[in-house]
């Protein structure tokens, strides 16, 4: 077994264990086709079930796993409304229910996208012969089926498969100096500047680096900001980049944040 479930009284497992060695993180993704077009415009329900059977499925699969081996989804939605109905139609596809996060938010990426799901998973490590879309990198495997080949992932990798070592948890970090200043008020790409910068000097002390990013989640308070704050986040990371998910959300922690960012690094276990 990769994973157990502690079962709570509610209609989600209260919490999963799983094994870090086979971990696998699957970057934040809502309805695209193969050509970069959203699909089900309107639809909560088949844009889900897209996300779930077409995109995330198959990544699951070429890890070795399944929607079986998920210890955690996290939904992001605009309609939190309609999710409850969603999630009885969806939950048969999962099976047992893993640990799950829903929460509301005024808008995603794109102009009809109703929900981007975020999944971790727990898989046995046996991937299938695959092409390498991309290389081994910091020890984190980037996973990527033959099916999804053709999509773009240079802002962020599908997903990472980790192996032995150690993970890093960083805080959501917001564009503040070392006095607690905002750096950049008015400026996203000043802001994530800042905000990466301080990233990098937390993970040199936890003996990594930037390179060592397997997972990030963007909280922006204005979409159109996006373009902006993508541009610093290409120019600071390496290919694969980190699984992503960008959400717009209604405030974050001080006024003239922004932009806040949370990061989830890997440290291998290195062999000597």
């Amino acid at each position: 077994m990769t994973r157990s479930l502690i079962k709570g009284s509610g209609k989600y497992a209260a919490a999963v264990r799983a094994k870090r060695a086979g971990l696998l993180e699957i970057s934040g993704l809502a309805a695209y086709d193969e050509h970069g077009h959203e699909v089900f415009p309107g639809d909560l329900m088949d844009q889900t079930r897209y996300v779930l059977t077409e995109l995330m499925q198959p990544i699951l699969e070429e890890a070795g796993g399944g929607l079986d081996t998920v210890c955690r989804l996290s939904v992001f939605t605009t309609n939190i409304r309609q999710w409850p109905t969603v999630w009885a139609e969806v939950q048969p596809i999962i099976g047992t229910p893993p640990a799950v996060t829903v929460v509301e938010i005024p808008s995603l990426v794109g102009k009809i996208a109703m929900v981007e799901l975020e999944i971790t998973a727990s898989t046995n490590g046996n991937r299938s012969e695959r092409q390498e879309v991309r290389a081994v990198t910091q020890g984190a495997v980037p996973v990527v089926p033959k099916s999804l080949a053709g999509r773009d992932w240079d802002l962020h990798a599908a997903a990472f498969q980790l192996g032995e070592g150690d993970l890093i948890f960083l805080s959501g970090l917001g564009p503040t100096d070392g006095d607690g200043n905002t750096v950049g008020v008015g400026d996203p790409g000043a802001q994530t500047r800042q905000i990466i910068s301080s990233m990098s000097a937390i993970l040199r002390e936890a003996g990594g680096s930037l390179d060592d990013v397997v997972r990030v989640r963007v909280f922006a308070t204005d979409m159109k900001n996006r373009a902006a704050i993508n541009a610093e986040r290409m120019k600071a990371f390496k290919e694969p980049r980190a699984v992503s998910t960008f959400v717009q959300v209604s405030g974050l922690e001080e006024p003239d944040w922004l932009v806040a960012i949370e990061a989830t690094a890997f440290i291998p276990k290195l062999d000597h």
